[in-house]
């Protein structure tokens, strides 16, 4: 029997809880320290934090980092490898980012896992709405 783990962090943003693996986050911040230059993601396809308190530092594929901004750091945990699952091909298709990429059963209860790069990847300069949504070709 297997022990395999892994390792996420817990994150929330207006209401809701999410998770991230952990291997995503480079440092936890608070975004009224940053630097004017920093790139500060204040709302996306999660959406709007209700007290901007904490910030989430993330590495890009780009080599840049980005923080986006989230109510609170709930924390970290450690979560059996069989209770980390993927979404289903149809609730994929139906959300507004792909950086929703499954989900987590944390006390028996799914909780969205979220990845970050994806999700800093798809917000537009300049934006606090999140990304445009892609809609598929009717051909």
């Amino acid at each position: 029997m297997s022990d395999a783990t892994s390792e996420v962090l817990l994150f929330q943003v207006g209401a809701r809880v999410y998770a991230t693996e952990v291997r995503h986050v480079r440092r936890i911040g608070n975004p009224s320290a940053a630097k004017a230059d920093d790139r500060l993601v204040a709302g996306s396809a999660l959406g709007d934090p209700f007290s901007p308190d904490r910030g989430i530092v993330v590495r890009c594929d780009d080599g840049t980092e980005r923080t986006l901004v989230v109510d609170q750091v709930i924390g970290f945990r450690s979560v059996p490898r069989d209770h980390v699952r993927p979404l289903p091909p149809l609730a994929a298709h139906c959300l507004p980012s792909s950086a929703v990429v499954g989900f987590a059963l944390l006390d028996d209860l799914p909780t969205l896992l979220v990845d970050l790069p994806t999700l800093l990847r798809e917000q537009r300069p300049g934006s606090a709405a999140g990304p445009e949504r892609k809609e598929p070709n009717d051909a």
